[in-house]
């Protein structure tokens, strides 16, 4: 070992930077005796040697170490703070030495021995910092401050408020430290500096210390000052105030958060709006409507910020403002559409009339979104005109709309009209919607005249209901598509007798039978030997499918890491890939192993997705 070193203590000084920074490397597996000359080559010409010299220093570490870094703290700025970077490497080993730095005649020494038991925290002796509040040099008193804070040490609050009238850079710490311990004691002094006397700058630092201490207790100060403020801080007080928590009762600040909702950019949004709620301000609705009209949801963030203004107005008591908005000639189309849907989502009944006559309006869209509103509200007011549209109107979609809307408000009424429409509708997403109205109206009803019903309309009802019994008798239908419908829905349907028909049907001639009762079993959580049968199916997407449900049904860790072993040689690429990610899923030392064996895959898209799989196992 000793001769290695030797060998290598040698190599630091070799006229091949490669080499110099090979054994600097290799160092880091050294002891005390490698430190001396790590550190001397930290000013090594080559910058690779000086990063492989540092990281060796700090991979050493210890008592030691850190004894011989100290000195450079005295050096030039690029070995000083690599200095700085090792020492906070080294932590907690690093603070015994520290506590002399704090008498050292340097100011900038006293400074970095405050920063780096700022920085290093574990093991800190924060009573031999507050001294340091008092020192003749500003920077140290600032770094002093910035400490305390960081350590979060209460007891020292009293010494940081009697230091906040220090020079302008030591009060900035001061408060900085004061807000991360939302110290409540020292708000009558943060409130004293919102005068005509503090600069400009701590002024404004003070109000943001003030919203994040969060006390009750600064209210008075933030309001006291606020007829004197500037814009920007006017501005800082209103988000103070909104962080400590304002209430109805402050309807003066009204007029400012109008003026901060125009002026909001996205970091100040969300603030705003909590302000607009907590004072269930009505002023601001038409505003709001507005801001998220003006929004292109297309742009990304715009759709989750025309949310949060949204979840704001529900917030606030907005219904008669809404409606205001509502009957106003003047609102534009997608503040309209808006209005709409938020008056549906609060079950406006009031807003009704105004609704029904915007389901008759020239667009598509806003017949829609009026359409979903009735239905919210579930007023039968509206059943009539909800009834027309389900049948007259020229768009396919706002004849959903209104179908799914009769759906909701559930009344008898519509049961025939929608019977009716049901063997005239052409467009199969529509006669779905009308199956599901139907069964919300009345399911007893709905299958009593099953009989009756074209395959179509078996099909949608086999993929809706939830009855075993009628599953299993559409099961048999001889239509293929009414069959397959049934053999899934039974994967939603608990008990066993739908259970064994799923098991029987893995048998079935047709390949889209067994397929759809393998993904019955897989969305009813049944491992069955029959389902790990069907890995080996004859079809391969039946064994694709098999792939999935096992992989989502079966718990025995070992066995399904084998069983998705052996499906990685499957001749159809598609259940290779499903297997992989299945053991991908599985993740750990056997599935690992499973993959890595198969790296090399001759095939170009399989070889690259194991490799994504092993680089996250």
């Amino acid at each position: 070992m000793a001769r290695q070193l030797k060998n290598l203590l040698k190599k630091l000084s070799h006229k091949d930077p490669a080499v110099r920074r090979s054994a600097a490397e290799e160092l880091s597996n050294g002891d005390e005796r490698a430190v001396y000359p790590l550190i001397k080559a930290l000013s090594d010409t080559n910058a690779g040697v000086q990063d492989a010299a540092m990281r060796s220093l700090m991979a050493i570490g210890g008592e030691t170490t850190a004894y011989m870094v100290i000195p450079l703290l005295r050096e030039g700025t690029f070995i000083r703070n690599t200095a700085l970077i090792i020492l906070t490497s080294i932590g907690e080993h690093s603070v015994p030495l520290l506590y002399n730095l704090l008498n050292d005649k340097d100011d900038d020494v006293r400074k970095f021995g405050l920063d780096l038991m700022g920085e290093i925290k574990t093991g800190v002796d924060v009573k031999l910092v507050v001294p340091m509040l008092k020192d003749s040099n500003p920077n140290v008193r600032a770094a002093a401050a910035k400490t305390i804070g960081l350590l979060n040490y209460a007891d020292a609050v009293p010494q940081l408020i009697q230091a906040i009238n220090d020079e302008e850079w030591v009060c900035f710490s001061v408060l900085e430290s004061l807000g991360e311990m939302r110290a409540e004691d020292s708000v009558p002094a943060i409130g004293a500096l919102l005068n005509d006397n503090t600069s400009p700058a701590v002024r404004f630092a003070a109000i943001e210390v003030l919203g994040n201490i969060g006390s009750g207790k600064a209210i008075p100060y933030l309001m006291g000052y606020l007829s004197d403020a500037d814009s920007d801080e006017t501005n800082a007080i209103i988000k103070s105030m909104i962080q400590i928590g304002i209430t109805p009762d402050m309807a003066d600040l009204t007029d400012h958060l109008l003026v901060m909702l125009q002026k909001s950019d996205d970091e100040d949004l969300e603030i705003t709006l909590r302000g607009i709620i907590d004072l269930n301000c009505k002023a601001a609705v038409r505003d709001l409507i507005n801001l998220a009209g003006s929004l292109d949801i297309s742009i990304l963030g715009n759709e989750e910020k025309v949310e949060q203004i949204r979840n704001a107005i529900k917030n606030i008591d907005s219904e008669d403002e809404l409606l205001k908005i509502l009957e106003d000639d003047q609102t534009r189309y997608r503040g309209r559409s808006l209005t709409i849907g938020l008056l549906g989502e609060m079950k406006s009944v009031k807003a009704v009339p105004a609704i029904l006559r915007n389901l008759k309006d020239t667009s598509r869209d806003m017949r829609r979104a009026s359409a979903k509103a009735l239905g919210d509200i579930g007023s039968h007011e509206s059943v009539g005109s909800l009834l027309d549209a389900s049948q007259t109107d020229a768009d396919a979609h706002v004849r959903k709309a209104a179908i799914q809307a009769l759906g909701n408000i559930g009344t008898r009424e519509a049961f025939a009209p929608l019977m009716s429409l049901l063997e005239v509708e052409k467009y199969f997403d529509v006669k779905e919607e009308i199956v599901k109205a139907l069964m919300m109206i009345d399911q007893k009803a709905f299958i009593d005249g099953f009989g009756v019903y074209n395959n179509s309309v078996k099909e949608i009802t086999a993929g809706i209901v939830r009855d075993a019994d009628l599953l299993i008798q559409l099961a048999n239908d001889p239509d293929e598509r009414v069959k397959i419908a049934a053999v899934k829905g039974l994967g939603f349907v608990t008990g066993q007798q739908a259970a064994n028909r799923l098991v029987a049907f893995l048998s079935d001639t047709n390949p889209e039978i067994r397929k759809a009762a393998v993904a019955g079993l897989g969305n009813a959580g049944i491992c069955s030997q029959e389902l790990i049968s069907a890995l080996d199916d004859k079809d391969q997407w039946v064994r694709f499918y098999a792939v999935k449900s096992v992989a989502q049904t079966c718990d025995d860790r070992e066995q399904l890491v084998h069983l998705m072993s052996k499906m990685l040689n499957d001749e159809f690429i598609p259940v290779v890939m499903s297997a992989i990610d299945a053991i991908k899923e599985i993740g750990g030392a056997e599935a690992y192993e499973a993959l890595s064996p198969l790296a090399e895959h001759p095939n170009d898209d399989i070889k690259e997705k194991i490799r994504e799989a092993l680089d996250t196992i």
